[in-house]
């Protein structure tokens, strides 16, 4: 990888460009990078689907937004530059006195939460989720947007470390996997000992044995959500156990929701920036490199020692955009 020159983007019809402030890597930028991820852009790409920033034009067909207004904005991928193409479906406003670095650590990961637990999970008030690898981004907002639901928040960890920050945000019981010498057997058998006797909801980022300790746990008409893999190993279930435990496991992908452009997710998401400018929603962030170490950033993400998000920050002169009303 390396850092070159392009022509200027234009913008399609239902496009906006985006000056970037601030920008979150992600396990997916990694994956495009490794030709790993299921999509596989053309070459010559560039990668970034965490940015937030100012609005430099819009689209002929635009009216959500105009040029100056600052936006959260979740591209696939192209995120990365002085200036990136994203179509509308994938902005969010926020305000005008959220760190750039704070809002760019939110984006992705409350997204995928919003759309696993509030929509396809369906999770409520007064219900118990469990959420798997709490610690990490995904997980850590999936323990806030929990509580914001109103529900009692289970979270599963993988060491000491990431026990506290759980507890820091805001999580009632706190389960340390690196404890059980078999968590697809001793994970329900350990929540009952903390006073949990199943959980209503699962959220689920991990897989692999995670994935088995967690099914196990549901309560009859509970519901699992798959959100990622971060084990590398791919559960599968035997349709008659769903029947017999009367469960749902269902998939949540992100992009559907942002390529389509869903109202539901739109509104929650614009609320989360909103409170996260009073600190009600938070993601710590870890460490902070210029776009010109991205290769470092890139290691310090995926040899799993970042407790918190990754953040790029440009180190290059920024394009002027007009002034936001």
């Amino acid at each position: 990888m390396e850092i070159g020159r392009l022509p200027f983007p234009a913008a399609g019809a239902r496009d906006v460009l985006v000056v970037p402030e601030a920008a979150a890597l992600n396990f997916p930028d990694l994956l495009i990078v490794q030709g790993r991820y299921q999509h596989k852009p053309p070459l010559p790409f560039f990668v970034g689907r965490d940015i937030v920033g100012r609005i430099h034009s819009v689209g002929a067909e635009v009216t959500e937004f105009e040029p100056g207004q600052r936006v959260a904005a979740q591209p696939i991928f192209g995120g990365f530059a002085e200036v990136a193409v994203v179509p509308v479906s994938q902005c969010f406003a926020i305000p005008e006195d959220l760190d750039a670095k704070r809002a760019a650590s939110l984006g992705t990961a409350f997204a995928t939460v919003v759309a696993a637990l509030g929509i396809r999970g369906e999770a409520k008030a007064n219900e118990i989720v469990l959420i798997t690898g709490a610690a990490g981004g995904v997980g850590a907002a999936g323990v806030q947007y929990a509580r914001h639901l109103g529900a009692t928040v289970v979270a599963l960890v993988s060491s000491a470390a990431k026990e506290e920050s759980a507890k820091r945000y805001g999580a009632d019981v706190v389960v340390r996997s690196d404890r059980l010498d078999n968590v697809a057997v001793q994970l329900r058998d350990t929540l009952r000992g903390a006073g949990v006797d199943g959980v209503d909801v699962v959220m689920d980022v991990v897989g692999g044995d995670t994935f088995d300790g967690a099914i196990r746990c549901l309560r009859p008409g509970g519901r699992l959500v798959v959100v990622g893999f971060a084990s590398g190993a791919i559960s599968s279930v035997e349709a008659n156990y769903l029947l017999l435990k009367d469960i749902a496991v269902v998939g949540s992908s992100i992009q559907r929701f942002l390529t389509q452009r869903d109202e539901r997710l739109v509104r929650v998401m614009q609320e989360i920036y909103v409170g996260a400018a009073s600190g009600k929603f938070r993601l710590d962030i870890d460490s902070v490199f210029p776009f010109s170490s991205f290769a470092e950033a890139a290691d310090r993400l995926a040899t799993r020692e970042a407790i918190g998000k990754v953040v790029l920050v440009p180190d290059w002169k920024t394009l002027q955009c007009p002034e936001g009303k």
